[in-house]
């Protein structure tokens, strides 16, 4: 008995060989599928790791120890290292004495924005200092609220003053938008710091000075 396999002559070898071929066109198809779906999810894990920002160094400890060197016990600091903001806080009896904290704290920050909300309270000033102080804050903040509704940006930015310093916080929907209300808020009178913080997609903080 012949055990060879059977020979398919004329068309009956050719629809044997057209089936095989499409069975080996659908199995490549699926597989080359399978690579195209792999690459894609490869590609989403890939930009979104790209787009997430990083957080900042850890630089309090440090910055904690040399005003503690330096006699600025009085200085106290917060960090934010989501938003890239070092906050310098507490008060100082000069304003020497507060350029030296706010000289310290940008020596260790890294590139952070060094938000200097020190209030200066020379010996013997007490009350009326921090009186006076509240008032100028005051006065900014009216200002400012103005200023940010005359140029539309009442409703998307937020902001605290404190010791002169102004933080806007909230979002708007450009880049150009972010940078004019910062300018707003510089051009109010007696702000001596802003620290914008203010949301585009993925962007830290920066200061005006």
């Amino acid at each position: 008995m012949d055990n060879k396999s059977p020979s398919f002559a004329g068309p009956r070898q050719s629809v044997y060989r057209r089936l095989e071929a499409l069975l080996v066109e659908r199995q490549n198809m699926g597989s080359y599928k399978s690579c195209v779906t792999l690459l894609a999810l490869l590609a989403a894990g890939t930009v979104a790791g790209c787009s997430r920002t990083s957080a900042s160094p850890d630089v309090a400890d440090s910055i904690r120890a040399s005003l503690d060197q330096t006699g600025l016990q009085e200085v106290s600091i917060v960090q934010d290292r989501d938003q890239g903001v070092v906050t310098l806080g507490g008060h100082v009896g000069s304003d020497g004495d507060k350029l030296r904290a706010e000289t310290v704290a940008k020596s260790f920050s890294g590139g952070q924005v060094v938000a200097d909300q020190i209030a200066v309270l020379p010996p013997g000033a007490g009350k009326d200092a921090k009186a006076m102080s509240a008032d100028l804050d005051e006065g900014i903040a009216k200002n400012l609220d103005a200023a940010l509704i005359q140029n539309r940006f009442h409703d998307g930015v937020n902001y605290q003053v404190n010791n002169g310093v102004v933080i806007l916080t909230g979002q708007v929907n450009s880049r150009s938008r972010r940078g004019e209300a910062e300018r707003t808020a510089t051009a109010v009178p007696n702000v001596q710091q802003v620290v914008n913080e203010l949301q585009i997609t993925d962007q830290k903080a920066r200061s005006s000075n």
